[in-house]
């Protein structure tokens, strides 16, 4: 009997994510819509000076703090009198890969390394699987990524191309598949036969990662305006970079910031359509496409 089909694999699901992370998520689900948060946090083993350190070593972080002067020029410009903040962008370009998906990659990588595996795998289209790439040739690992990179007919998103050759230009292999159920399945069987490390987003190592970001922000305002920030705003997808930033702004003292997302409205698209997939042209900062992980940690 074939233990490659696709449910031969999915009732091995379980397992094959345990072994590849080693975290029994069946723990921490604790009703229908319902799952504790903040044990599997805490039981991951990493504070946040602990993960400041590691992210320090890969130079991951400390991305610097710039005053918009010209945009806040022309918003008080347009604002009634008295009125218009003053802007500033926290640039997380200046990470190694070019985003904060840095900040996730880091903590995975390391938990890899100590642990001893031998690569990290991780099922990304966009940025995140470029930030794991670079995290594993940092580390020294052996790199896989799962792309969902083609409709029906073979078309490829421009930007997924993109992340392609970065992921590559790292050192990782990429498996590009079309769009639908198989990514999942596909990347089953990459843990299952590599033995690697699932460097998942939503693993406890890659949603702690983040938490820097908040943190390192509302310390920079603090030094340089003597106050934490009104409002912080941060794209939207998944949920993991405002749930990450906001837990950052609340571990360095600024509970009282507003956290605001901002989401590109894709109402009506399905994100494993066919049809739909090059109907959006991004692969990040996009919201409307259901909840599809609602018992997922940092999942919105």
């Amino acid at each position: 009997m074939r233990t490659d089909t696709y449910k031969a694999i999915m009732d091995q699901k379980a397992d094959i994510m345990r072994a590849s992370v080693g975290i029994d998520y069946d723990r921490y689900t604790i009703g229908p819509l319902s799952f504790d948060y903040e044990a599997m946090l805490a039981d991951a083993g990493y504070d946040l000076d602990a993960i400041r350190v590691i992210q320090s070593r890969s130079a991951v972080g400390n991305t610097p703090l710039v005053e918009l002067k010209h945009l806040t020029a022309l918003v008080r410009a347009v604002s009634e009198p008295g009125k218009g903040a003053r802007l500033f962008l926290k640039d997380e370009a200046a990470n190694p890969s070019g985003s904060f998906k840095d900040r996730r990659a880091s903590l995975s990588a390391c938990e890899a390394k100590k642990i001893g595996y031998r690569g990290i795998a991780a099922a990304s289209s966009g940025t995140y699987g470029a930030a794991v790439a670079s995290q594993a040739a940092k580390a020294g690992l052996m790199c896989i990524i799962v792309q969902e990179a083609f409709d029906s007919r073979g078309v490829a998103q421009p930007e997924i191309a993109e992340k392609t050759r970065a992921c590559e230009a790292y050192g990782a292999e990429v498996v590009r598949l079309s769009v639908g159920p198989e990514l999942f399945y596909y990347f089953l069987i990459v843990l299952k036969e590599t033995g690697y490390f699932n460097a998942s987003l939503y693993t406890p190592y890659s949603i702690l990662g983040i938490d820097t970001l908040g943190y390192e922000l509302a310390r920079q305002v603090k030094s340089r305006e003597g106050r934490f920030p009104d409002v912080v705003m941060a794209t939207h997808a998944g949920g993991g970079n405002v749930t990450g930033t906001a837990r950052g702004l609340i571990k360095a003292g600024a509970a009282d910031t507003r956290m605001v997302a901002a989401s590109v409205d894709v109402s009506g698209l399905h994100m494993a359509s066919d049809r739909d997939f090059n109907l959006k042209t991004y692969t990040t900062g996009h919201t409307g496409l259901s909840v599809p992980f609602s018992t997922w940690p940092d999942r919105a």
